[in-house]
């Protein structure tokens, strides 16, 4: 005979779900104050206090966290028929609710009583439950009882079921503990100015141990905004990603996207390439660098109003320098090293959108040659540095690019065209040429007049994921402008 522990504090709905399967000759166990409020309803259920012993201790703190019933969730295999032929309870499905934490939101963080709210047994007992999910079915608050009782009298309780509650279960347990920590952290660091706009409120929950964007160091200025750390993450990965090869790069940024990125030997040359691809956008912007800040690099700066400096390291007449404009930033940050196992979280209302990350893009280097010329040697590396560029870049995203710099950027337009045609016009406007630059563009190109328009803007060489059902017309136009072109075969789309 299959039997339940119910143990909940709010009882919206659990006489139906215990009902329920006391109709269909379930033994249900509760905790004092669920069994009290089930006998009222005319459910019969064994208080939890008759198989621990005590109804609760210290105060109510204390009233399923005993071994008996945990060993009655997660036992398995022969230690289930173990507990049974010793006339121990075992249970096949755990009805939880867990105190309502949000009640305390608005309250100062260091009032005593909200702890009073953070539950401890029942996520205990339903993270047991969930965690033996081949045996028990776990219940997570009002929402599911329905759906439980219909798979149980439907006979449709099988692994996958019990699997996808036990994922919704930590799915709530999770959300549950970060809304504790957030609160219990609240006043013990600075929180940030503001989010993307002033009228919001925002704050930096950091993973533990630190890493990333989050262990970064401010050395000077004033406390980051939202949008600071945003445009830092993506600043430091692009400089990090950039295809350096032992000499300094620079990266700048606004707004999320690179206006201007340079290699050379020295920080400061490389900042004066990256510079001179846009001299106007950068005003308020993030700079990134692969290098440790020299003084050179500092001295090249002055009269450009920067939002953040960001790099592994300072030289420390570079700092002192840095530390006199008030309006700076700086950040002292390892660059990114990630792995497949981290992941990227974006929130939408009412659940997460989670993917791997899109790491760096080398794939220009081995990228296929589907035009009658390949690249030269400078076209291979300005292809490199553009492919690079472009995965940081909003789609459609178009990076026009030398070997050394960024010539031109389109960025987050409707149409790919129009991207390219963006990228060209901001080319002219910093006085670059576009005549023998080379172009990335993030997306395949769905039609021939983007060759057609870049060949007549002079670019010799074109480097993108391929795909299209036209491909082959738009490698006929490349093969008419005497364009190579390289299909990656991976797309690097950034919303």
């Amino acid at each position: 005979m299959p039997s339940a522990l119910i143990s909940v504090y709010s009882k919206d709905g659990i006489e139906v779900l215990a009902a329920g399967l006391s109709e269909m000759g379930w033994t249900l166990f509760a905790s004092a104050g669920t069994c009290r409020y089930l006998s009222e309803h005319g459910i019969r259920a064994t208080s939890t206090d008759t198989i621990t012993g005590f109804e609760s201790l210290l105060g109510g703190r204390v009233k399923t966290l005993h071994p008996v019933l945990h060993a009655g969730i997660l036992a398995r295999g022969d230690d289930r028929e173990k507990l049974r032929r010793e006339g121990q309870p075992v249970f096949d499905l755990v009805a939880v609710d867990f105190y309502p934490f949000s009640k305390v939101l608005d309250r100062e963080a260091g009032d005593p009583d909200i702890v009073e709210l953070i539950d401890i047994g029942g996520p205990a007992m339903a993270r047991a439950a969930s965690k033996n999910w081949e045996h028990v079915i776990v219940a997570p608050g009002p929402e599911s009882y329905g759906e439980v009782l219909d798979a149980i009298r439907s006979d449709r309780a099988d692994p996958d079921f019990r699997r996808a509650m036990a994922s919704r279960l930590y799915g709530i347990t999770a959300l549950y503990d970060l809304r504790v920590s957030i609160k219990l952290e609240e006043g013990l660091s600075d929180g940030l100015r503001y989010g993307e706009n002033p009228h919001q409120k925002a704050w930096l929950h950091q993973f533990w141990p630190k890493s990333g964007i989050g262990a970064a160091e401010q050395l000077h200025g004033a406390t980051m905004s939202y949008n600071n750390y945003l445009d830092a993450d993506a600043a430091i990965s692009l400089a990090s990603d950039m295809p350096a090869n032992g000499r300094s790069a620079v990266v700048i940024l606004k707004h999320g996207n690179p206006c201007g990125a340079g290699i050379a030997d020295t920080p400061g040359e490389a900042f004066e390439l990256a510079f001179s691809s846009d001299r106007i956008s950068p005003y308020g912007g993030i700079l990134a660098t692969n290098s440790v800040v020299d003084y050179e690099l500092v001295e090249r700066l002055k009269g450009l109003f920067l939002e953040l400096l960001i790099a592994p390291d300072f030289e420390e007449s570079a700092l002192e320098r840095l530390r006199k404009r008030k309006k700076l930033r700086v950040l002292r940050s390892d660059l990114p090293m990630r792995s497949s196992a981290d992941l990227e979280l974006r929130s939408v209302h009412g659940g997460l959108l989670i993917q791997e990350p899109d790491f760096s893009a080398p794939e220009a280097l081995g990228a296929e040659v589907v035009t009658r010329r390949g690249p030269g040697e400078g076209e291979r590396a300005a292809l490199d540095l553009a492919w690079r560029i472009c995965r940081g870049t909003k789609s459609n995203s178009i990076v026009l690019a030398s070997p050394e710099r960024i010539v031109g950027v389109g960025a987050g337009q409707m149409s790919r065209i129009e991207s390219l045609d963006l990228a060209c016009r901001r080319a002219a406007a910093a006085g670059l040429s576009t005549e023998g630059a080379v172009l990335a563009s993030d997306g395949f190109f769905p039609f021939r007049d983007g060759i057609d328009l870049a060949s007549d803007r002079g670019i010799t060489a074109v480097i993108q994921p391929g795909g299209s059902i036209r491909d082959s017309e738009v490698i006929e136009a490349a093969d008419e402008r005497d364009i190579c072109m390289l299909f990656t075969g991976v797309r690097h789309f950034r919303h």
